[in-house]
């Protein structure tokens, strides 16, 4: 179902790209590698929202002809996420430009594509967000803050004591 932005969408839309808002450009097709790949980077930062059809500055452009049909969204995203991520997906229209609202969860693990790509989204020096390559040797910071690990509790192999 399509219905107009409401008020508290076009808020979010206005208030521009975040750690937990991304806006991604529809106007030649956006692959599904690089969908995928946002969706990723949100889940394993905080969450947040994917706007499908908007550019960079906010400006709607709409959906390309293959996201028409934004129903097809979630399965993909859970088709191409390991562990599965499971969205929810509003499509809006303005002025005869649709766009898709994609509901990103925060993950309680760390989620990648089905190609292996893990991200995460952090803010550059000017403030200004981006998805950048998520590591190993974050992981466990990651699941310290989630309440997964405490890094603290691990056994120091090379630990003698003398008498």
């Amino acid at each position: 179902m399509t219905t107009t932005i409401p008020k508290k969408i076009y808020e979010l839309i206005s208030a521009g790209e975040t750690i937990t808002t991304e806006f991604k450009s529809d106007v030649k097709g956006l692959s599904d590698r690089d969908l995928v790949a946002a969706v990723v980077a949100l889940a394993n930062t905080e969450g947040g929202s994917v706007f499908l059809g908007i550019e960079d500055n906010g400006k709607i452009t709409g959906l390309n002809q293959k996201h028409q049909q934004t129903s097809g969204i979630p399965p993909l995203i859970a088709n191409k996420t390991t562990p599965s991520l499971e969205v929810e997906v509003q499509k809006y229209e303005q002025e005869g430009k649709f766009i898709a609202h994609i509901q990103v969860p925060k993950s309680h693990a760390v989620t990648a594509t089905t190609d292996g790509l893990i991200l995460r989204r952090k803010l550059k020096h000017d403030g200004t967000p981006e998805s950048v390559p998520f590591y190993p040797h974050e992981f466990t910071q990651r699941q310290s803050s989630l309440g997964l690990a405490d890094p603290s509790s691990a056994p120091i192999l090379s630990l003698t004591v003398e008498a």
